[in-house]
């Protein structure tokens, strides 16, 4: 087999080549036609230059204006959705919300902190550290270009491992559509003051689209089958004591679920980290630890049979993460395969406040409440297709201080083809 190297622009991209949310180009689109060949998934890469500015003239930021991007993302802040598409039939293959959210936590349970200083930091422009990713990046002097980047796109079609048919029978080319996060989601001030940072932005040049498509010895097939872990997203607020969340995630083949959380006010704001990662807070800043969690299934317990007490319920001055709820975040994410993590002591203590943006070393603060429902990677999980997923979760809430909740499911789909269609089996 022959292999053919592609680079796309974005088929939308304006005559100034140059691309931002502030100058209404909120999205990237590329489309990957229709062709006699396979795709490698796992090859598809974006790459460009990424320039921030404190004002409309273009103002360098310095070290005095305290704007930053978050150390766990660098380029993936940027990135609000990603979207997979037939070409042929317009079929969403899949479809991830909230996709910086996703990375906030997906990424530090799949890199560790030495990947964060070497290839992570060569592709993503990441580093472990709130100060040295400021200063690296946004501070860093503005070039012609910006500084490059060059990252995949974890998606579990994307991750799936597959040689995607890309011929007239099959799915007739993909079209990948990224849309970028605002500027006041992407980008913060580390001290909480906004002053002269209003109008702050990033811009992105000579962006592209990377992949790499394989020419098969033997005639493109006509039918079969495509199966992948794909992830979809969800999104509540809680604002009590006891905290009780339900979702219709619409899925048979359940692997795993994970959710992370941060006061809502921190959203969308650049006085706080749009992809901080905390406990609940309090109005105060003060953690409104989670003492007890059941997961339900149509409301019976499912898969423990039991509460999750946390250490703090006992132990309600303890700094240290319960091991108990980073085991199932671990096994929910990426259930039975030892991997690499960022995670460590140092950010997964409560030795922190949300007075204003957490600033906490190795990353910064990485909570995340996880639930496996197949811990040895069968791919048969749990059936969620008719009845409601749920959590109840005791909170030490104590004040009226809505918190987001971020909820991520990994399931299996096959995306099955002919000449009579597309068909996607959730």
């Amino acid at each position: 087999m022959s292999v053919i190297y592609n680079e796309l622009q974005p088929s939308n991209i304006n005559s100034t080549q140059k691309v931002s949310y502030r100058q209404g180009n909120p999205i990237l689109n590329f489309l990957i036609g229709t062709q006699p060949h396979l795709l490698d998934a796992g090859s598809v890469r974006i790459s460009g230059d990424i320039s921030f500015f404190k004002d409309a003239a273009k103002s360098q930021p310095t070290s005095a204006d305290q704007l930053s991007i978050d150390e766990k993302l660098a380029i993936y802040s940027i990135f609000e959705k990603v979207t997979i598409t037939s070409q042929r039939s317009r079929q969403v293959i899949e479809s991830v919300n909230h996709y910086g959210r996703f990375m906030s936590t997906y990424n530090p349970y799949v890199n560790s902190k030495s990947d964060k200083f070497s290839h992570a930091n060569e592709l993503s422009l990441s580093l472990p550290n709130y100060e040295a990713q400021k200063l690296e990046l946004v501070d860093f002097p503005v070039t012609a270009h910006g500084s490059n980047f060059c990252v995949n796109l974890p998606t579990g079609f994307l991750s799936s491992g597959n040689m995607i048919p890309l011929g007239a029978d099959s799915l007739g080319g993909i079209e990948i559509s990224v849309a970028l996060a605002p500027d006041a989601m992407a980008l913060y001030a580390q001290n909480g003051s906004t002053a002269g940072l209003t109008e702050a932005y990033y811009e992105l040049s000579n962006v592209r689209l990377h992949c790499e498509v394989v020419v098969p010895q033997q005639q493109m097939p006509s039918s079969g089958e495509i199966t992948y872990n794909a992830v979809s997203s969800y999104f509540n607020v809680i604002n009590s004591a006891n905290a009780v969340v339900n979702f219709n995630l619409g899925t048979s083949r359940t692997l795993g679920v994970f959710m992370n959380m941060c006061p809502s006010k921190y959203l969308n704001n650049m006085a706080y980290n749009s992809y901080a990662t905390t406990t609940p807070l309090n109005s105060d800043g003060s953690q409104a630890e989670i003492r007890s969690i059941i997961v339900t299934k149509a409301g019976v317990r499912l898969p423990f049979s039991f509460n999750i007490d946390t250490n703090v319920k006992d132990s309600p001055n303890t700094t240290v993460v319960d091991p108990t709820l980073i085991t199932f975040a671990r096994d929910s994410i990426r259930a039975g395969e030892n991997l690499r993590s960022q995670v460590s002591p140092v950010n997964t203590n409560r030795n922190y406040t949300g007075a204003t943006t957490p600033l906490t070393a190795d990353g910064g603060v990485m909570e995340c409440i996880g639930v496996p429902f197949d811990t040895i990677g069968t791919g048969i999980g749990e059936d969620f297709s008719t009845t409601p997923f749920g959590i109840q979760m005791e909170i030490g809430l104590d004040s009226d201080s809505p918190n987001a909740l971020f909820l991520f499911v990994h399931s299996r789909q096959t995306l099955m083809f002919s000449s009579d269609g597309i068909q996607l089996i959730q």
